[in-house]
């Protein structure tokens, strides 16, 4: 297990530098413009890195067996995230951006909570599901009763208009439930309740439409004029120009106001475009390393609730990653998701390496399991002998 957790830190760490690279190039315009200082993105970026590395630390050392037994820990944390999840609406605190109320504004720092609601709809189905053990196949425990705890979650996001978190907490909500061993059937018929208001708020909802139409409309082999559909027109131009070797660090055209949110949803687009097709491939694969490191942890976590939580952590990080570079290569709708570990953003940023923080924390605990198995097996032999 340590070469794994080895593999995986290195991985991470990689995805941090290259991070810190892409976005002192393609936040540089923007920054020049709004504060006159061009490093002013990387420099309030490394703060927050500071901050989250001090947070994989400390989760990487929390025993994760207390989300189960101290219940104040998860319910406290459950509370803590829908208190906040509502606080957004609440004049003089919550933030106003782009039409959307994510954000909470405490002093100089502001907030993004449903970057926590995805770290907790990890930990508390993960907890609910080790709690209830084999009644997992029951209607009510094994699947009415946690999709009511998602719903909860989901609902105040979707009215804060982030349609994108949304969807994570509902994809890893299911996923996990899914492999915990709630009936199929069971997970068919939510999935069909949830989609119907979902479709519903798509369709009422002008931006998203024009989005999906524009996107639809590419799909069908036809072409679109829509302004939907120009953040992902000028992610293809950045693709084009770095070809498979790149146009150069810092030498991005797109990143001059042609691309919007070039340092943090389309972030991956400036990368492909200053070191072309290799950037793309290496990060791609610097995920599926995570993907598989993620898995190893789970499959070989000694107890149910390490499996649950190193499964959904792992989803949590990869399917971002996965959702975020399907819509910068226009290969999805159009939908505000960051790249995990490379995108501006200091909440998504610790949530990320929370999540980190957390296949270390049920990595370490496999190590002291197999010594205590290889103790007791000497034991044992010793014994016989």
């Amino acid at each position: 297990m340590r070469k794994t957790l080895t593999a995986l830190a290195t991985t991470v760490v990689f995805l941090l530098g290259v991070g810190v690279i892409v976005l002192a190039s393609a936040s540089a315009v923007r920054a020049q413009g709004l504060y006159g200082d061009p490093h002013f993105f990387v420099k309030r970026q490394l703060v927050w890195l500071f901050l989250a590395i001090a947070v994989v630390f400390a989760v990487s050392r929390f025993d994760y067996h207390w989300w189960r037994e101290i219940p104040a820990f998860t319910v406290g944390f459950y509370a803590a995230v829908l208190l906040a999840l509502v606080l957004v609406f609440m004049p003089g605190i919550g933030v106003k951006v782009n039409g959307s109320y994510r954000w909470l504004q405490l002093g100089p720092i502001r907030v993004q909570p449903s970057e926590f609601a995805k770290i907790l709809t990890v930990v508390a189905v993960g907890v609910w599901f080790d709690r209830i053990g084999w009644r997992v196949r029951q209607f009510w425990k094994g699947a009415f009763m946690p999709c009511v705890g998602l719903a909860a979650i989901a609902g105040l996001i979707i009215i804060e208009s982030d349609f994108g978190a949304t969807l994570v907490v509902m994809f890893v909500g299911g996923a996990l439930m899914f492999v915990a061993g709630t009936r199929i059937w069971y997970l068919l018929g939510f999935g069909v309740c949830a989609i119907v208001p979902a479709a519903a708020m798509i369709a009422a909802n002008p931006n998203r439409m024009e989005r999906l139409l524009a996107w639809w409309a590419k799909r069908s082999g036809g072409t679109t004029t829509s302004p939907a559909a120009y953040h992902v027109e000028q992610a293809l131009v950045a693709f084009k120009n770095g070809g498979p070797w790149g146009v150069g660090f810092n030498q991005s055209i797109q990143k001059y106001n042609y691309l919007p949110e070039a340092h943090t949803d389309f972030i991956f687009a400036i990368g492909g475009e200053e070191f072309g097709f290799r950037f793309t491939l290496i990060i791609l694969l610097a995920f599926v390393a995570i993907l598989v490191c993620g898995m190893l942890i789970s499959m070989r976590a000694p107890d149910r609730l390490g499996r649950l939580l190193a499964f959904g952590m792992t989803v949590l990080l990869v399917f971002q990653a996965v959702f975020n570079i399907g819509v910068v290569t226009d290969c999805l709708p159009t939908k505000g998701l960051a790249l995990p570990f490379i995108s501006y953003g200091g909440t998504n940023l610790i949530a990320a390496l929370f999540a980190v923080g957390t296949l270390f924390n049920v990595g370490r605990h496999i190590d002291v399991f197999d010594e205590r198995m290889h103790t007791q097996v000497v034991k044992n032999a010793a014994v016989q002998l």
